[in-house]
């Protein structure tokens, strides 16, 4: 059993340590100290994901005091957190948008956005580095959590990986906006549904800017009905208890594993070259005609 706290708070942009006190304090009032307890916050909930330059000062090394602090406030409640973060790489100092899980035994998982918003409102190519790495998996009081940032959700490609390593629970943390509601509120649904897995969503709330963000953070179950969900547009805090371990149930009816053609996968990625590689067409001159021809493939 997992039970999961969603802690939809708004952050104090640039004030690391208040935003930490604050989830601090949540974990000493949330966590029953069973393993059990999975404290989950919106995207750079920690720097505040409206921070823009002051990033640039406050971002931090995984190893900085922050992360630090926070594990050892985990190992004292034997509980466990994912949180958000603007991560400084310690060798090439750039920054990244992160995710990071810990708990009792430390540092469980470190994930750099791979999608990086840069259109309409956003503007997170700016300050952050795209994350190449690979899409965590992992154990939390024996059960497989997969975890990734907001704008991840738009590219199933990333709950795919996630279930085919095993993830019961997919968490995204986000920062959305109120534009993207519908879109967070179908795709949290339809990624439980693809993948016959639970998913767990954390919005940030308040107005920056001018800009409003929506809360309405969430669980849905494996067959896509929503368990528990917070407030729109103010604070909130809300937990459910979920069992990871039925989706071997739901699954053995609903057998997306057995049935998940490979085959499928490289039609993807044929296609995905196909688009980024166009063949150009081959252009030869008869006499004073210009011919025209598509490549044939190889």
């Amino acid at each position: 059993m997992l039970r999961v706290h969603l802690l939809q708070y708004g952050s104090k942009l640039g004030d690391v340590e208040f935003n930490l006190d604050r989830l601090i304090k949540a974990m000493n009032k949330l966590c029953v100290g069973d393993g059990a307890d999975v404290i989950v916050t919106p995207e750079l909930y920690l720097p505040g994901y409206m921070s823009r330059d002051m990033f640039f000062q406050i971002a931090e090394p995984i190893s900085g005091r922050t992360i630090s602090r926070l594990v050892l406030e985990a190992r004292r409640r034997n509980c466990h957190v994912i949180t958000g973060f603007a991560e400084r790489n310690n060798e090439t100092h750039v920054l990244y948008n992160t995710a990071v899980a810990v708990g009792p035994d430390g540092v469980l998982a470190v994930y750099r956005k791979r999608h990086l918003p840069s259109y309409g409102v956003f503007d997170e190519y700016r300050y952050f580095g795209i994350g190449k790495g690979d899409i965590p998996v992992i154990n939390i009081n024996g059960h497989r959590v997969g975890i990734a940032i907001c704008y991840d959700a738009f590219y199933p490609e990333v709950s795919r990986v996630m279930m085919l390593k095993g993830a019961e629970v997919h968490v995204y943390i986000s920062a959305a906006p109120d534009m993207s509601r519908l879109h967070f509120e179908t795709f949290m649904v339809a990624r439980a549904l693809e993948n016959v897995a639970y998913t767990v969503y954390v919005n940030t709330v308040g107005q920056y800017d001018g800009l409003g963000f929506f809360g309405g953070s969430h669980v849905v179950n494996p067959l896509g009905n929503v368990l528990v969900k917070a407030k729109y547009y103010e604070e909130d805090v809300k937990s459910v208890e979920i069992e990871p371990s039925d989706v071997v149930n739901y699954r053995s009816h609903r057998p997306i594993l057995k049935d998940l053609d490979p085959s499928d996968m490289e039609l993807v990625v044929k296609a995905l070259n196909d688009y980024v590689n166009p063949r150009l067409p081959l252009i030869r001159a008869e006499g004073k005609q210009v011919i025209t021809e598509e490549v044939k493939e190889q």
